[in-house]
Order: C-alpha cells, then structure tokens, then sequence
C-alpha cells in the first residue's frame, strides 16, 4: 500500500486568498447520514457532514482514535474529498485512512492513507490505482493529537468533471468558511433555459429558447457522447421549438445518465430525471433552511427586531402554516431525514420553554413544529396571524404525539382557545394593518404587496380549529366552522380575480386565499357558500390567460409589461416566493375543475414555476445565489447574495436570494442584477408547501386480494436514491377497530411503487391510507 506524507498531499486552507475562485464549483455529493464507534454528547457524527466548517458544529469522539462512516445519497464515482479537521487551524487528525465498501467489504483506497498530516483543511483526491464506486465512505483515524477526533466537515466530490476543487470550502454558508466562487457571468448562460437540476418522470418537461425562431429542430440527447456523432451523442428525442417553446415531456428515461437539450447551435446545462427528482433535490433543503433560520438558536444568534420563532418573519412568517402539511402529505420521507437539531434551554423562560422539550429522536420537521408552537404560547403572542398558526399544530396532534409531550398539546389547546377570539394584541407589530385580531371575526381588509394581510387568511385556520374543538368535544365547536363559511361568502362576493392585488400582487401571502378556499371546497362541499366552485373555476381561467407566454408565467396582469409587481421603482419587488408558492395554489385548485384540458395544462404551469426556481427564467439562473454547492446538478446560482439584513441570512443554507423583476421579462438578461436580492423567510416557506401539494397529488393507495392476502401499493414521492430500495410507511385500520402500521417496500431500486403483503380474513374490512389528515389518501377493502 502506497502511504503519503501531508507534503504529498494537495492541501489548502481556508483563507482570504481562497476568495480568487472564478468559477462556480461542480457540487458535492449529498451526504444523507453519519455514524461512528463513539462521540461526545453534543458533537454527534452527523454534525461532520451538515455543510457548516466550525469548531461549534463538529463530531468528536470519545477517543484519539476512531472511525466515521458516512453514507452518500446512492451509488457514485468518486474523486476525492475535502476533509476539515482540529480546532480553528491547529491539532488536525495526523494518521488515517479511507475505505469504500464494495462487494460486500470495506476495501482499501491506496491514495487515501495519510501519515503526519498537519492540515486542518485537506484536499485528498483519489488517484487511479482503483476505481472508487460505492455509496458508502469510512475514516479510520489511527492518531490524533489531541485527546480525541475532531472532524467538523467532510466534503466528498464526485468523478468526471477535472480534477478535484482546489478549495477545501463546505458547501454551505458557513461563518468560519467565507469563500464563495463568484456567481456565473451572464455571458456564460446558453439561452437554453430549463431545470439545471433535473426532471420528474412523468411529468412536464419543458424549456425557453427565446433567441430562436418558430421552426427550430431541437434534440435531447446524453451529455457524454456514448454514441459519438459530429455534435455529440446520438439523439434519444426530437422535436420542434414554437413559440420560443420546447417540449420534451414525453421522453421518461429510466436512467442515472445526464443528458442535454441542443437546438440551433446551443447546447444547454446538463440535466437527469427521476422520481421524484425534486423532492430528491429539495426536501433535505427544506429543512435544511428551516433549521438555520430560527431566532435565538440558529445558525446566526445575534437577537433580531420583528422576529420571533425565526429571523425577520414578523407577524406573517406563516411557518406552521406550511410546515404542518409537509409533515401530513409525506411522513415517511420527512421522518427518515437525518436528525440535526437538539433541544436547548432557554437562556431567559420568556422566550421559549412554555412546552416541555420533544424526544430527542423526533424527526426535525416535528422539533421544528414545536419549536414555531412554543415560541407563541411561551412570549403569549396574540396577533391574529400568530395564534393561527397554533390551529395546524392542533390539527396535526395526532401524529404528532408520537415524538412530544402531552403537556405539549395542553398548553397549546388552553392558550388556543383562550385567545383565538380575543379582539387585541399584545404589542405593535411592523407593517401591521390588521384593525383587530377576533380570528371568529369577517376580514374585510386586504393587505398590499408586502403581503401583510392576505384575504381569507383565517379560513383554513377557523376549519381546522373547528376539528380540534369536534375531537375535544367543546360545545363551541359551530363557531370556527361558521366563521370559515362567513368568510369564505364575503370572499367568493368580493374578490375580483381580474384585480391583480386580489392574486399575485399579495406576492407570497397569496397561497392563504386560495388553498384556505379549497380546503373548505373539499372538505365541506355541502356546506360551502354558493358559487365558490365557479370562483375557483374564474381564478384558474386567469391563470391560464396570464400564463400564456414563452416561460409558462403567470404573469401580474393582462398587460404586456407587467409580469412581476413593481413598488416605487420599477424593479423593486422581489418575488421569489410568489413564485415557488403558485404551485400549490394550483394543486389545491385541481381537484375541483372538471375540464382536462384546463387540468393538464395548470399542471404545466405548476411545473414551469418548480423549473423558474431552478433556472427556467430570462437570467438562467437558479434563486438561490448558492444553490451550485448545495442543490444537486445546478451550475448558475443568482446573481448575489444579501450580507445583513434584519433576518440575517447570508450564512444559512438553501436561502432563496432573489427571481427576475419586471425589467428582466420577456427576455432581458442584459439587464444583469437589477432589482432587490435579500432571502426572507417568507419566500421559502411557499415553496414547502408547495412540496406538500404535490405529494399529495402524486400519492396513490392501492389494494387487492390474492387468496388470504391483501396485497397493498403505494405510490408517492419516496424514491430518492434510484441505487437502493427504499420504504414507507403506511396505516391500517380494521373493521375491528384495531390501527397498525405497514412496512410497504420498494418494488425495485428504481421504482414508484412500494408494495407489501398483509394476511386479512375474508371477513375483515381494511382501510389503508398513507399521509395524515386533510393530507391522507386511502384505499378501503370491503370483507366479501
């Protein structure tokens, strides 16, 4: 076995000179898991490989020696890796090693055992002596020089695109790692816009070429050229540009390959598919963001003015508004995510504490609901937009029971209900324009384009709470349910669709109308206000009128220069989360349109603004300024950044920075970085839900019998490694009374199906549904 000193070594440290990177690195694999022999309590593996280099957020072990063994998101190629390690830029691991398991085994890697090393940041590429191909790593650690391993990031890099990155940086924004490469010149993007990262089986799959006439050939062929010809590998789809449009939805390839979109000399981004490519790419993120952008405990502690449960959301953050469903529409994906977050006590009661701590085991999108529900009972906050959200963790106790306390659920219920109609509040709020705060009250007032106060917004909130109130027996249990009705009759009277500050112009705010609208359509079909289906039917036709471009956009009006909302000027409004948010309007709006026509082509626009997230927009690029390092395939972030700001949240992950501004539209890129960039938590707590929204619609629940047996299918958005069979979860309930679970597995590697084989007497009847509550789809076997 061939051992290198640290000097044989290619190594770097994090420094200022690091700053001088001009290109934008390819990303890093995603790491899903980490474990190890032994760990410090409070610097737990998983700390390792959470994209953040800091001595705060580090595995040490209980030991000088050890190992930590990281599992990769499926099988991959892999170049080398990056591995930060000591305290600041001292005491670095000196002696280890690296194996990949294969065939069964954990195999040497010979270019990867490493004698006196004394670099805190290393970079250590793999050479050719053997062919690294797993989804599994393992550190051993012979020496360190302290009296334990401190490893506070590893970063592993794939094959095939050059040698491996020069810096040693994570791939998130990280205090203690400041270097960035540069955003992607403007000239660097081929007009050939689509999703950077990739595609859903199935579904729609569409790109922009602006600069080329009606007529144009284009073809989908493979990004390396396995079947050469004189422009590349051998086409695998053709088809014709109209309207600046392509459209290559019919081609699913059940493959890892990348593959590329060429049209009239240009050649776009590479691309794969999947299923559930983006929920692959984007649910870690989710919570990711979710994690790092908490008030007190994130990862930026300063205290901030107009902040509560997280960084600059004010009144109208709307976090369990949406963190909720994403629970409820695809539980076992959420619940198997790595667990990142621990409890910590309050350093002053008044802040949080009200509810007593969850089990540490408890998936982080449940601590990250306890934490929103905490923070308002515990500082008694009474604002009309605050205390509604405590109807989704009420609605949701249930299922979230299995990892909190029921002094949990008791506190929320008392402060809930004592409050809900209270008429003020308890302190003044920034750009708040709400006259009273009586949730059982008719809301006649509508914000403006900050999104401060949505229409409808007390809606869904009245028609859960009116669920709770049923579950707990209370005699006013009538009143939330009226309450919705009134409001939703005042709605369905009073919105004019055609009024732009009644849809779009509420900017992000504007998912509560509409899904508030259609909750109460499905659920109480008989109980709702006449002429609320046709409203929902008048609100889809102006979404198709308005989206009838070159991009799919839903544009602010009918008129030709108005595509985003503009404040005082032009370019002012950053809309992001308006965007990510249209989708699960639409997916909410769905159910109750009966033209398919109409259904079929509001899913395209759904699908066009997923892919304006990811690239399909006039400038090419992805929202986020950093989406290069932490989102799987993309190449062009935005343009920047915000440093500061009140939210304070230039170093959390997956920031939503900015989208296209009025001037940018149709196709304006020339106009470079105009308008405001700044993350907000607002803008990413849309497209959550947005996810919620569509597992709903992608799930599916399935019996049948085989002799004694039931055999039960599910579908839904649980295949995130193509290279491993994965599996659910889902709920069975007897004619008997009697609940159980079901493990359903997948039916292969790469599948959408996920199946298992239940014995049930002919005499039994069998409900088996999969998501929980307003999010649940089931299936019922009747006895024979």
């Amino acid at each position: 076995m061939m051992k290198l000193n640290a000097c044989q070594i290619v190594c770097l440290l994090v420094c200022g000179a690091a700053l001088q990177a001009a290109e934008t690195p390819r990303a890093p694999i995603r790491i899903v898991s980490a474990t190890a022999d032994s760990f410090r309590p409070g610097d737990e593996p998983a700390k390792a490989v959470d994209g953040v280099v800091s001595n705060a957020s580090r595995w040490v072990a209980a030991t000088s020696s050890g190992w930590l063994e990281i599992q990769l998101n499926r099988t991959h190629a892999i170049a080398g890796l990056h591995l930060h390690s000591g305290f600041n830029d001292t005491d670095a691991v000196t002696d280890f090693s690296v194996k990949f398991w294969a065939g069964g085994a954990w195999r040497d890697i010979p270019s990867a055992t490493v004698t006196n090393n004394q670099a805190t940041a290393l970079a250590l590429p793999f050479d050719s002596t053997v062919e690294v191909v797993t989804d599994r790593l393992r550190i051993e650690i012979q020496r360190s020089p302290k009296s334990a391993v401190r490893i506070k990031e590893l970063v592993v890099w794939p094959a095939g695109s050059g040698d491996l990155p020069a810096l040693a940086i994570n791939p998130a924004r990280s205090p203690e790692s400041p270097a960035r490469a540069a955003a992607s010149s403007q000239s660097a993007i081929v007009p050939l816009y689509l999703n950077q990262s990739g595609f859903n089986l199935g579904k729609p799959k569409r790109f922009t070429a602006p600069t080329l006439p009606d007529g144009t050939a284009f073809v989908v062929r493979p990004a390396s050229p396995k079947s050469a010809t004189a422009s590349g590998a051998a086409p695998v789809f053709r088809g014709i540009i109209q309207q600046h449009l392509g459209d290559f939805s019919a081609f699913d390839p059940v493959t890892a390959d990348e593959f590329v979109v060429q049209a009239g000399g240009l050649v776009s981004v590479p691309f794969r598919f999947g299923h559930g490519w983006l929920e692959r790419v984007s649910y870690q993120n989710s919570v990711n963001f979710m994690i790092d952008t908490r008030h007190h405990v994130g990862n930026d502690r300063s205290v901030c003015t107009g902040s509560f449960g997280w960084r600059d959301d004010h009144h109208f953050g709307w976090e369990l508004h949406a963190l909720v469903p994403q629970l409820l529409s695809n539980p076992s994906a959420y619940t198997r995510l790595p667990r990142q977050i621990r409890y910590e006590p309050p350093d002053q009661r008044r802040l949080w504490g009200a509810l007593d701590p969850y089990a540490d085991d408890a998936p982080d999108l449940v601590k990250l609901i306890h934490w929103g529900a905490d923070i308002i009972v515990t500082q008694k906050l009474s604002h009309e937009l605050l205390k509604s959200q405590l109807a989704y963790f009420l609605y949701a106790w249930p299922w979230l029971r299995a990892w909190l306390p029921e002094q949990n659920y008791r506190a929320v219920l008392a402060y809930t209900f004592a409050t809900w109609s209270h008429p003020d509040a308890d302190r003044r709020y920034p750009y708040d324009l709400s006259p009273e705060h009586d949730l059982l009250a008719l809301k006649t007032r509508i914000g403006d384009t900050k999104g401060q106060l949505p229409p409808g917004f007390s809606v869904q909130p009245n028609l859960l709470l009116h669920e709770v109130a049923l579950r707990e027996n209370r005699p006013d249990a009538d009143l939330y349910l009226a309450a919705a009705l009134r409001q939703a009759e005042w709605l369905v009277a009073n919105l004019d669709w055609e009024n732009p500050l009644h849809t779009k112009g509420q900017r992000m705010s504007e998912f509560l109308t509409l899904t508030g609208l259609a909750h109460l359509l499905t659920v109480y079909p008989d109980r709702a206000p006449p002429g609320l289906r046709a409203k929902l039917a008048t609100w889809a036709d102006v979404a198709l009128r308005r989206s009838d471009n070159l991009w799919d956009f839903r544009k602010l009006s009918d008129a030709s220069d108005q595509w985003t909302p503009v404040g005082e000027k032009p370019t002012m409004w950053n809309e992001p989360g308006n965007v990510v948010g249209l989708p699960a309007i639409i997916y909410s709006v769905l159910p109750h349109l009966d033209d398919p026509a109409k259904r079929a082509r509001l899913e395209q626009i759904a699908w066009a603004h997923f892919d304006q997230l990811f690239g399909r927009n006039p400038v090419g690029r992805h929202f986020s300024f950093d989406a290069p390092r932490e989102v799987e395939g993309v190449e062009h972030g935005w343009f920047k950044f915000h440093v500061g700001g009140i939210g304070r949240l230039a170093d959390a992950r997956f920031v939503l920075d900015g989208s296209p501004k009025n001037v940018h539209y149709p196709h304006h890129p020339e106009r470079g970085d105009a308008g405001w960039t700044e993350g907000w938590i607002q803008h990413n707590l849309p497209f959550n839900l947005s996810l919620a929204y569509l597992a709903h619609a992608d799930t599916r629940v399935e019996l049948r019998r085989e002799g004694t047996e039931v055999i039960v299918r599910l579908q839904a958005p649980l295949n995130f490694d193509p290279a491993v069979i994965e599996t659910g979860l889902v709920d069975l309930l007897f004619s008997s009374g009697k609940r159980a679970t079901l493990v359903v597995t997948e039916d292969s590697a790469n599948s959408r199906w996920f199946t298992a084989r239940l014995p049930v007497p002919a005499t039994e009847n069998l409900t088996v549904s999969y998501g929980w509550g307003y999010f649940a789809r089931s299936a019922r076997l009747s006895s024979q």
